[in-house]
Order: structure tokens, then C-alpha cells, then sequence
């Protein structure tokens, strides 16, 4: 059951439930990624991330659960240590280093937008969906 969230916010946890954040709207994209390290560091065909300036995101609980993995240089992925759920991609590049992308997936309250587009769409493996957005 989820926990009821503050007006304006989404709370996102793990499978074993350890891990909680809440997250403040607005949200700054949702989008499908296909790129290589997503897809395998996920075991999946696609990763649907939304992303959320740093400031906007606050663990509620199990922070201390996290590990770290840095998937490639100057970006670290989190994940829970108890239950193995992939939690953030954090990057210190660009305009990312502002920013804390989240697994759609683990929202278990609603978010403010759905996904919008596509990222790395050229990596996606031919057995992968694929999602047609209007341009």
C-alpha cells in the first residue's frame, strides 16, 4: 500500500520496500532510454527514466540501503543492497549534474507527466518495443 504523499509529490520505492524517496513536482522529462548501459545495468529492453532537479528529490527512507555503482565515468547508478532494485542514474555531466533520474517503474503514486520521447533510440536492439511518439 502506499504511503499517501505530500500535495505536489510521488513516492518511489524498491521492491523490498527499504528504499523510499519522494520526489517534488514538476518532474523535468519522463522518457523511454534504449542506450546499451541502461538497457543492461536494468536487464531490460528499455529504461523509462523521469528526472527531477537534485533539490526536488528527498530520501524518506533506507538511503543507508543504497550501493553505488559507477557504470562509466562520472556517472553512478544506485541501487538497493537488500533487494537489488536499480534506484538513480547520477551523472556529473552537464546538464545533468543537476539532476537525479528515477525508474518510472518504481512510483507507486502518481507522477506529473508521462513519458514524451525517446533517448539513444538508435541503440534500441530490434527485439526491444519501441514507442512512437508525434513530433
Amino acid at each position: 500500500m502506499a504511503t499517501a504523499p505530500e500535495p505536489g509529490t510521488a513516492i518511489a520505492r524498491c521492491h523490498c520496500g527499504g528504499v523510499e524517496v519522494a520526489a517534488t513536482f514538476p518532474s523535468r522529462f519522463c522518457v523511454h532510454c534504449y542506450c546499451w548501459s541502461c538497457r543492461t545495468t536494468h536487464a531490460a529492453g528499455v529504461v523509462t527514466w523521469i528526472g527531477f532537479n537534485r533539490t526536488q528529490v528527498r530520501f524518506v527512507k533506507g538511503e543507508q540501503l543504497l550501493r553505488a555503482y559507477e557504470s562509466s565515468r562520472g556517472t553512478v547508478r544506485r541501487f538497493c543492497s537488500a533487494c537489488g532494485t536499480r534506484f538513480t542514474f547520477e551523472s556529473s555531466h552537464g546538464r545533468w549534474a543537476e539532476e537525479i533520474h528515477l525508474p518510472l517503474a518504481l512510483f507507486v503514486t502518481p507522477v506529473d507527466r508521462e513519458p514524451a520521447g525517446n533517448s539513444f533510440p538508435a541503440e534500441r536492439p530490434g527485439w526491444a518495443p519501441f514507442h512512437a511518439f508525434p513530433e
